[in-house]
């Protein structure tokens, strides 16, 4: 059977004072950048400049920025866009802006 983690499971305490960039403001990214977000974490968001994503991740309060910018700023990413341009965007926006700990 499967283990499911409940709230007291987890210390949150661990990620204040961190940034978190959420790659994607799609079905997942703007899901998972809110409960973040509610949960009193700093969240910024990776987007292409222009799309839809990053208009609704405006909208919705968020700093938005290019995923380049948000892989330099952040301290956690969550890669959140569609599976067939993560190898790409991982090469090109996130693996040069990689360094121990992050």
């Amino acid at each position: 059977m499967a283990k499911v983690y409940y709230e007291k499971d987890a210390d949150i305490s661990l990620l204040k004072g961190k940034t978190i960039g959420v790659i994607g403001y799609g079905n997942q990214g703007h899901a998972q950048a809110q409960n973040l977000r509610d949960s009193g974490l700093k969240v910024k968001i990776g987007e292409l400049k222009g799309t839809v994503g990053w208009e609704k991740a405006k909208e919705a309060g968020f700093e938005v920025n290019e995923n380049e910018k948000i892989a330099q700023e952040a301290d956690i990413l969550q890669v959140l866009i569609p599976d067939e341009y993560q190898a790409q965007m991982y090469k090109s926006d996130i693996a040069p802006y990689l360094k121990e700990g992050k």
